[in-house]
């Protein structure tokens, strides 16, 4: 993949080109892992290094800084601006033991280790175990699996055990909090009002969608074996949902 850089000054460039820089060498070795382990065969052309005003204001609809498809990732680098996105899941909650543990950890967490998860995430997107990016109805199927399983999958191989079992800690907490505003849906309706909300009631859909796919990797014994039994509910002669199919709702 070649990195390009979209800014608006120079300081912009020299800033997302340091981080672009370092983030480099692991970030290369994790293709090769996606390429032996999770059977993504094609990649992106480019990661695209930009402002949040940029991925979010300029060229999409979309309110988080980083996405994807078969040309390019786009991705914010920025951890002040990842910061400020995950604490304003907090708005509108009462003070509480949890929404304290929750603002110490997001004004302290967000390392290298932590902006590479999100870009693993976006690259494990590109897995031929999913849908193809051009077929809308077949990605309308267990999408939360996919969501939940890259969120997975980027995480697991980024972070440390320590970071992974506190980020699902994190998760768990907001989840939690949160499913009095925006629960009451099936997994299975995930992303149906997503993009029209505020930050929390977004990544209420991810974070309950990866936990359930950990969950399942518990359950199954890795990752392989729950992608395996994903492949054969896709080749299953009934119609029952994911959800349905793995026995979680």
């Amino acid at each position: 993949m070649r990195h390009l850089y979209t800014v608006e000054n120079e300081d912009e460039l020299r800033a997302y080109r340091t981080i672009a820089l370092r983030l480099q060498p692991r970030l290369e070795a994790y293709v090769c892992f996606l390429r032996e382990e999770c059977a993504v065969e094609e990649l992106p052309r480019a990661v695209v290094w930009t402002s949040r005003e940029i991925a979010v204001e300029l060229l999409s609809g979309i309110p988080v800084p980083a996405y994807t498809n078969e040309y390019r990732v786009m991705f914010c680098p920025d951890p002040a601006v990842w910061r400020n996105i995950w604490l304003r899941q907090l708005d509108g909650l009462a003070e509480s033991a949890a929404v304290r543990e929750i603002r110490t950890y997001y004004e302290t967490a967000i390392n290298d280790d932590r902006l590479l998860s999100i870009l693993g995430h976006e690259l494990a997107h590109h897995s031929q175990w999913f849908p193809d990016f051009d077929d809308a109805d077949a990605r309308e199927g267990g999408i939360w699996f996919e969501e939940g399983m890259v969120e997975y999958i980027g995480r697991r191989y980024f972070l440390t055990p320590e970071e992974f079992a506190a980020e699902a800690r994190i998760n768990r907490l907001l989840a939690e909090l949160l499913q009095g505003r925006y629960g009451g849906h099936s997994l299975e309706d995930f992303g149906a009002a997503a993009y029209e909300g505020d930050y929390a009631g977004i990544f209420f859909e991810y974070w309950r969608s990866f936990l359930a796919v950990e969950e399942l990797v518990r359950r199954f014994g890795g990752v392989a074996e729950v992608f395996r039994s994903y492949r054969e509910w896709g080749k299953a002669p009934d119609r029952r949902t994911l959800t349905e199919w793995f026995g979680i709702e």
